[in-house]
């Protein structure tokens, strides 16, 4: 069940990350980007080189990718494997759309879809998957549904996929915008291995606090999504993730998180995440060069 410090989990100095061993000994988490920073039309498999040749250490794929991969002919198992011949891994995949229903219904009516999906995850080598609300829902989402769909498909994913799952929490879905909101549903769901991925934008949107994350112990967080907000940006509770910048270029206290992920030991992937428009249309090595560059500079900053 997803972890809370005051739970006794022994959050503090004595839960912080054991080592600095990513970035050549400069960071205790891996750099991963998330691939959808990347324009559309940059094949799966040249985002992966790209990413690789960036410095960055993971690679977090979209589940679109892996269909339009397979069905240009792409061998899903075969480019797992040049990951790993590239020194990178498949840290965790989005997603499972919809799959926290708001109805066993509406959850059964799509489960051929999840577990294709979750196929596919499995076959490029990842170690999680992501569980999103259903959008269509997203005003009234139900969270003792969305709980109960959670265990059903967490218990699905690791029997029959090996996998694990993380709960995804977005800004513009009412009931399941914050840290608490994510902990709250993952406590519900009676799910041994309930973990939440919180996203420093959808953080700061949604409302959480950073108090929030000082009291979740890091083995409940699955992968650490990372942007910064504009300077000036106004908190929203509608979609507006194209607007999200580098880290270290907006307002977001970016290196408190990240000095919060430390003490309670998060030893994961912090994942770049960036939907803008701007940054697709770049060139990609040069982008991905200053991408890694500012990433990298605010987790140097944050270990001290």
């Amino acid at each position: 069940m997803v972890g809370i410090g005051t739970v006794g989990t022994g959050v503090g100095r004595d839960a912080k990350a054991k080592t600095i061993g990513w970035q050549g000994g400069k960071s205790p988490w891996a750099m991963c980007l998330d691939t959808a920073t990347l324009a559309n039309e940059i094949p799966l498999d040249e985002k992966v080189e790209l990413v690789a040749g960036a410095g960055f250490d993971a690679i977090e794929p979209w589940d679109r990718e892996l269909e339009v991969y397979e069905k240009a002919g792409g061998s899903l198992e075969k480019l797992g494997e040049r990951i790993k011949e590239l020194g990178l891994f498949v840290p965790s995949v989005i997603g499972l759309w919809g799959v926290l229903a708001n109805s066993e219904e509406e959850f059964e009516k799509r489960i051929d879809e999840h577990r294709n999906r979750l196929r596919m995850v499995k076959a490029i080598g990842s170690a999680h998957v992501q569980c999103i609300p259903d959008f269509k829902f997203k005003d009234d989402f139900n969270m003792e549904s969305g709980a109960a769909c959670y265990a059903k498909i967490s218990e699905i994913a690791l029997k029959d996929y090996g996998l694990k799952t993380g709960i995804i929490f977005l800004n513009a879905v009412g009931k399941l915008k914050t840290v608490a909101d994510a902990v709250e549903l993952g406590m519900k769901s009676g799910w041994k291995n309930a973990k939440i991925i919180p996203d420093s934008y959808h953080n700061y949107h949604g409302g959480s606090t950073l108090n929030s994350l000082r009291m979740l112990r890091g083995s409940a967080i699955a992968i650490y999504q990372f942007s910064d907000a504009p300077k000036g940006q106004k908190k929203k509770d509608s979609w507006c993730d194209g607007e999200r910048v580098l880290p270290g270029d907006g307002q977001l206290p970016l290196v408190e998180e990240l000095k919060i992920l430390l003490e309670i030991g998060y030893e994961g992937c912090v994942s770049l995440e960036l939907y803008n428009e701007q940054y697709r249309k770049r060139e990609p090595k040069e982008f991905l060069k200053e991408a890694h560059a500012k990433t990298l500079r605010l987790i140097k900053e944050a270990v001290g």
